[in-house]
């Protein structure tokens, strides 16, 4: 990949394009395809990217495929479900045996039936865990939901629009309630357990705006000292520490994907002065921006 800015695709058929993948949606701002259709002709790799619509993966065999979201590895256990949200950087390495359906769609087709998407689905939040793993009764009947619907999508009529609405709806729902189980698992966590979770969502969601521990502590109404305390006491690292490695891991994605130069990386990431930037970078990286672009 060159060195450009960071590719977004606005819909389905524009990212079909890039991949080599000859599949087309009929349908505006929805898709669903089986993912051994994309065959030995689409892109085994693709490199990072982002989107303007939702994202539904299910994979019933996934090899040695990998997904980085965000720079983080998706983990890919026997029955995942993973989301993609608007905004995200995706890339990927497909294996060519990976089996599975995607779902995609932007917040336009559910518009009229969900005018607030996040609220009512929220683990389409960019700041809640994009990977949920089934119970294999889970796996299978949402797979049997998601084929039904890619054979209402083959078939063209006056009401398939329609239906396929009131499909992914339904399929939404059924997501929501394995996301509520998820959920009262989490429950049974510690007190510190939970705080360390809110905390690490909080960093992904706020850490272009702010780097002090104080306003994390802030939206998680705990004092500073009892935050860095905890963090401390179940990673071994500061809170600090995890707000900077997030910067850093951001840092490092926008030096190597895109083509921004270094005085436009560090206002992009809420730095001063570029200064400020190069210094932090080499602090925790031992490098400076150049030199890690250069490698």
């Amino acid at each position: 990949m060159s060195k450009a800015e960071i590719p977004v695709f606005e819909n389905t058929n524009d990212l079909h394009e890039a991949t080599g993948f000859s599949h087309r949606s009929h349908i505006p701002n929805f898709d669903v395809f089986a993912v051994e259709d994309m065959g030995v002709t689409a892109r085994r790799c693709m490199p990072p990217y982002r989107q303007s619509f939702y994202q539904i993966g299910l994979l019933n065999y996934t090899g040695d495929s990998r997904l980085n979201l965000d720079t983080d590895d998706l983990e890919l256990k026997e029955y995942p479900l993973w989301f993609v949200v608007p905004g995200q950087v995706f890339s990927w390495v497909r294996d060519e045996r990976m089996a599975g359906l995607y779902v995609m769609f932007r917040k336009e087709f559910l518009i009229n039936s969900f005018p607030d998407i996040n609220k009512d689905f929220p683990f389409l939040k960019m700041t809640e865990k994009s990977v949920m793993m089934l119970t294999r009764e889970e796996h299978e009947s949402l797979n049997f939901d998601i084929e039904r619907m890619l054979s209402v999508f083959k078939s063209p009529h006056p009401y398939q629009e329609k239906m396929l609405e009131g499909m992914l709806s339904s399929l939404l729902y059924f997501c929501k309630a394995i996301y509520e189980r998820h959920k009262t698992t989490e429950n049974h966590l510690s007190r510190s357990q939970i705080i360390a979770n809110r905390f690490e969502a909080l960093v992904d969601k706020m850490y272009v705006d702010t780097k002090n521990v104080s306003d994390y502590a802030q939206e998680l109404n705990i004092t500073p000292n009892y935050l860095t305390t905890t963090i401390k006491k179940l990673t071994g690292k500061s809170a600090k520490d995890i707000i900077q490695e997030r910067l850093l891991m951001e840092s490092k994605s926008l030096l190597k994907y895109s083509g921004l130069d270094i005085a436009e990386i560090a206002y992009r990431l809420n730095f001063q002065e570029p200064t400020h930037f190069t210094r932090f970078f080499k602090n925790m990286s031992g490098t400076t921006p150049n030199q890690y672009r250069r490698t």
